[in-house]
Parts: C-alpha cells; sequence; structure tokens
C-alpha cells in the first residue's frame, strides 16, 4: 500500500508541525494589535474648530443609550467648545449604535448662555436614538 501524501516542501523536510506554531503567533500578535487600537478609541481627542483645539470626550450615562459629552477650553470660544461636545457625542452614538442620531436632553440646539460650564468645560447631555 502506497504512503499517505504529506505537505513537503521543496528541500523534503515535513514543515506541517510548525505551521500551528505559526498561526497561534500570529493570531496572538494580531490580537495584541487589535487591542492596543481599541484603547486608541476611548477616552479626550482633540477637536479643531475655527483654528482652536479643543479636548472633547463623552461618556456612558445611566444606561449605553445615555451619555455626557464635555468639551474644554470654553474661554477659547463658548461656540467652538459646544460644537466640539456635539461632536464627541456624535462619536460615542456612531461608535456604540452606528449612528449619529441623537435625542438632546441639553444639546447645540440649546442657549448658548444657559448650556452648564463648569471648569472651562461645557457639558452637554444626550440619548443615542439609533432607532
Amino acid at each position: 500500500m502506497p504512503e499517505p501524501a504529506t505537505a513537503q516542501w521543496c528541500d523534503g523536510v515535513d514543515r506541517r508541525q510548525r505551521w500551528p506554531r505559526r498561526a497561534s503567533g500570529l493570531r496572538v500578535a494580531a490580537g495584541a494589535a487589535l487591542l492596543a487600537l481599541a484603547a486608541c478609541g476611548g477616552g479626550r481627542t482633540e477637536v479643531a474648530f475655527d483654528g482652536v483645539s479643543y479636548s472633547a470626550s463623552a461618556a456612558r450615562g445611566e444606561t449605553v443609550e445615555r451619555f455626557t459629552a464635555s468639551a474644554r477650553p470654553v474661554s477659547a470660544g463658548r461656540a467652538g467648545a459646544v460644537r466640539a461636545a456635539e461632536h464627541a457625542g456624535k462619536r460615542y452614538c456612531i461608535e456604540t449604535f452606528g449612528s449619529s442620531d441623537i435625542d438632546w436632553a441639553t444639546g447645540p440646539e440649546s442657549d448658548a448662555a444657559t448650556l452648564p460650564v463648569a471648569d472651562d468645560a461645557v457639558t452637554l447631555e444626550g440619548r443615542c436614538a439609533p432607532w
């Protein structure tokens, strides 16, 4: 009876035994790269409006749909800070639900003078409305 066929390279050495080790190493490296990229998505981001850079972030509220978004420094321009906070809120909803639809409780359409400002940061509140 003939011997079963094996995967051999030109030099005649069977390399099938090394493949799982290499594949698992690639999987570990790919997983580490994905974790590193995921870590970059959270936290504060820098957003520029009208030539001014604002530090903006959004955080989950009581439920995953609800969030608060803030941006600073308001002293550099209130309108730009509000737009930066709006941007952070939209980014949160897109990353969480894949949609930028938001029902604002305190949002960019509110009177700018009534928006809450503390420690040179403006804070907006909303709920992602993907459906």
